[in-house]
């Protein structure tokens, strides 16, 4: 059985065909072409199938297509809102036109929740019946698997790690709220803290990396930050504990509410897996019960860049069987 898996990103639109038996297409990726807004999206995501179906043998029939989204998908295909990235992709319908235009049932879901099932399928999450995986990078995002089945919640709302709040009197988040983890452990957050950090009159120009911060700020990224602490540098992992603790802290009041298998971390901070890693275990024990702490374990994920086709076309596998 052959499925198609779309992730749709910010920058550009990426698709596969996968099999059950194993098969994998080469990877398709054109431009989103996000600033011409929804309808622009969506005629992209057609010439992504298009060009995947060109691609193999005219025998093979593709049974279901599979989609991964920033923002909340509702269970009739609507894009409810959440994808700031995607200018006009609210309110627009994807499986209709889809439908229509290929004849294969279409099925989607938020693009860290599509990251959680290839996880779960393929990569870090294997073996674990219930897992959460957290998406680190301009924003923080969570998936969740339980039982193994995919929990959307109401509308596919459900995952919204990233504003549980941490510290109720800590940094203001855009939602509205105040501490939320993304305001900790999102790329441009950890920028941001290291800049404070490195102002405070105790850290000014006290280390290579508080002398690099204050000399150079318009060149310091979540990666330099990570550089830094590799090295040993104090100022960069006093920032890194910061970070971790609040990590630690997101990730204890999720488990004592869903007591998982595992957690799954990725995105694009996660290029320092173990450093985060290896650091959020130290913390995470403070904030969880210890019977829930004993059961499970944290993991970086395995699958990277490929992780939001790989889940889209498992998505749509689970749609047809």
């Amino acid at each position: 059985m052959y499925s198609i898996g779309i992730d749709i990103g910010g920058t550009s639109i990426k698709g596969i065909i996968s099999a059950d038996n194993g098969y994998r297409s080469e990877i398709v990726r054109i431009p989103t072409e996000a600033t011409y807004g929804g309808i622009r999206i969506l005629d992209n995501i057609i010439r992504v199938i298009e060009h995947l179906m060109q691609r193999v043998d005219s025998s093979i029939k593709i049974s279901g297509i599979g989609i991964g989204s920033p923002g909340f998908i509702d269970m009739d295909g609507t894009v409810l809102g959440g994808a700031g990235n995607l200018p006009g992709w609210e309110g627009i319908q994807i499986y209709t036109p889809l439908h229509q235009k290929f004849g294969i049932p279409v099925t989607a879901s938020n693009d860290v929740t599509v990251m959680a099932l290839a996880e779960y399928c393929y990569g870090a999450a294997r073996g674990a019946n219930n897992c959460v995986c957290i998406a680190l990078g301009t924003g923080v995002g969570g998936g969740l698997i339980i039982n193994g089945q995919i929990h959307g919640g109401t509308h596919g709302m459900a995952g919204e790690i990233g504003h549980i709040s941490v510290d109720t009197n800590g940094r203001e988040c855009n939602c509205g709220q105040r501490g939320c983890l993304e305001q900790y452990a999102a790329a441009p957050s950890i920028v941001a803290i290291a800049k404070a950090e490195c102002e405070k009159e105790k850290n000014y120009h006290s280390t290579a990396f508080a002398k690099r911060v204050i000399d150079s700020p318009d060149s310091v990224t979540a990666k330099l930050v990570y550089e830094y602490v590799a090295d040993g540098d104090p100022v960069a992992c006093n920032v890194n504990e910061i970070i971790c603790e609040k990590l630690a802290r997101g990730i204890g009041i999720v488990a004592n509410i869903i007591a998982p298998d595992r957690f799954v971390l990725g995105g694009g901070v996660m290029m320092s897996g173990d450093i985060i890693i290896d650091t959020v275990k130290r913390y995470v024990s403070r904030y969880c019960w210890r019977s829930i702490y004993e059961r499970f374990d944290i993991r970086a994920a395995e699958l990277g860049e490929d992780a939001g086709v790989l889940g889209a076309a498992a998505l749509a596998m689970r749609g047809i069987q």
